[in-house]
């Protein structure tokens, strides 16, 4: 590198998928290691292929996902439908590389916030690398720091940097412009030598005093305008099917409130009318509540009219009826609840024991102060069977509570799935829960698939609104014990069985 002020790319890839959310391509982490490398002095430019949220077009199913294909219905649509088309979210690659290299860059950072998108962010290396061989490319992000050899295997990326940005960026960057120092003295750096990977033995985490805080954008409507934001780092819970702490660790930390203050108030006002809604992308605001009111405080400050969210999902068990009225005050018009299962012998299994009395007197405060609830099933623990599912579907139907189905899916570094060399025979895509892949054995993808039809039927049955083909839907499933849907076909819809599912978890959800 020629100079000791190279001008650096932050590139955000684009993602493949069922389906995509603005608070899911946020970019959060990606805003912090710009941000780092201006405050350090370098010249930064951010390629965000995820920008534009109408950007996306149908691609084929790849070869990965071949086992869905029974379950994919031509024409099928509606409320109560199963995934239907699958698609390639942001700006094209080439294009994207293009945009990147005539920005001349001495170094490109690309972020691959989740390990189920590492092949579009190794297709942007590797196109990168094609049109300009001296680019140094580092991959970095949650995706990247579970399984740091995936991505140093492929011949574009020359570095990989795991864990937290507050703790890499200026030694590493001060490696690469100085050209002098050890490799090992970077935190979490991973790179090639004699044909070997290599690893620096540190690995810090932030402190109190060095987390960043950060806001992104994610959309405006004619009355709002929306924001997600993240003030915290670490999870101090157990439960062994989240992959937090392998990037961030146990202990919590949060940023200093007087740093959020100093961010939130650079935003720009907002127009007359128009309220914020900010999105809290943090799992565990809940365990530190003295600090998580000053924040909101500090929210409303700036913007009166401020409501909130937490769509990562919010820890009931850290609530009572009282915190939870104090949230709905403070200005939370919606709860997502993660429960995991309702079953205490899958729960036990998982290291997150819940409480049934607590969470149904919390979806009755809510339902009197007209507040919504999504609540979080999660399908295919290794301990699952059909009669858990059905009993966990049978009693969220009668709660006043949306359900919000996930099927199971690891990351490399979870109980179960420590050994890397696993994930070189199952393609990241593997990893996504829309690839409804039976991981653990416990349910098959059929059982799977029809679970997540199963959730978005019973969703329907609570709804003022539903349609009279939705109603059909309904009468049909129910009284036949087996799934059905609607199909568009030549302008007209019809309702039809859905002719792969597992009847008999429909029969136990609806006898």
């Amino acid at each position: 590198m020629s100079t000791k002020n190279p001008h650096i790319a932050v590139a955000i890839p684009p993602i493949e998928d069922f389906y995509s959310t603005p608070h899911r391509i946020s970019s959060l982490g990606t805003q912090i290691v710009a941000d780092l490398l201006r405050n350090a002095g370098f010249r930064v430019t951010v390629f965000n292929a995820l920008s534009d949220p109408h950007k996306k077009r149908q691609i084929p199913l790849p070869h990965s996902l071949s086992h869905l294909s029974l379950f994919l219905i031509k024409g099928e649509t509606g409320r109560c439908s199963y995934f239907t088309r699958y698609q390639h979210f942001g700006e094209e690659i080439s294009l994207l590389a293009r945009q990147i290299l005539d920005s001349n860059p001495a170094l490109c950072f690309i972020g691959c916030f989740a390990f189920c998108y590492a092949g579009q962010t190794l297709a942007l290396a590797e196109e990168l690398k094609k049109l300009s061989p001296d680019l140094i490319i580092i991959a970095g992000g949650a995706g990247t720091s579970v399984n740091p050899d995936y991505f140093l295997r492929n011949a574009s990326i020359d570095y990989t940097l795991s864990g937290e940005a507050e703790t890499y960026i200026v030694p590493f960057m001060h490696l690469i412009t100085a050209r002098s120092g050890s490799p090992d003295a970077v935190p979490g750096l991973g790179w090639k030598t004699g044909g070997e990977f290599r690893h620096s033995p540190k690995s810090l985490r932030t402190g109190p005093e060095s987390v960043i805080p950060v806001l992104s954008r994610t959309g405006e409507t004619a009355h709002s305008v929306f924001y997600t934001a993240s003030v915290s780092r670490g999870c101090n819970s157990a439960c062994r099917f989240c992959a937090n702490h392998l990037v961030h660790g146990r202990p919590f930390r949060h940023a200093s409130p007087g740093l959020f203050s100093e961010y939130i108030g650079k935003l720009p006002a907002v127009p007359p009318g128009k309220t914020v809604r900010i999105n809290f992308e943090d799992d565990n605001l809940l365990c530190d509540m003295p600090f998580f009111r000053e924040i909101m405080h500090i929210c409303r400050e700036r913007f009166p009219l401020v409501r909130f969210t937490a769509e990562n999902g919010a820890d009931y068990r850290l609530l009572n009826e009282e915190l939870c009225s104090e949230l709905i005050d403070a200005g939370f018009i919606q709860f997502n609840f993660t429960l995991g299962s309702l079953s205490r012998e899958v729960l036990e299994r998982e290291s997150r024991i819940g409480s049934t009395e607590r969470f149904t007197s919390l979806l009755a405060l809510c339902a009197s102060r007209n507040i919504p609830v999504i609540s979080y099933l999660i399908c295919g623990f290794p301990d699952d069977i059909r009669e858990s599912v059905a009993e966990s579907f049978r009693f969220l139907t009668s709660q006043p509570t949306t359900i919000g189905i996930s099927l199971f899916y690891p990351v490399p570094g979870l109980p179960g799935f420590r050994d890397p060399s696993l994930f070189d025979s199952h393609p990241p895509r593997l990893c996504c829960g829309s690839s409804a892949y039976p991981w653990n054995g416990s349910l098959s993808t059929e059982t799977l698939v029809t679970a997540f039809r199963t959730a978005r039927i019973i969703n329907c049955m609570k709804m003022n609104d539903a349609t009279p083909g939705e109603r059909e839907v309904i009468a049909r499933t129910t009284g036949t014990g087996s799934l059905h849907t609607i199909v568009k076909e030549k302008g007209y819809r019809r309702v039809v069985e859905v002719p792969h599912q597992d009847r008999e978890l429909v029969r136990m959800v609806f006898r």
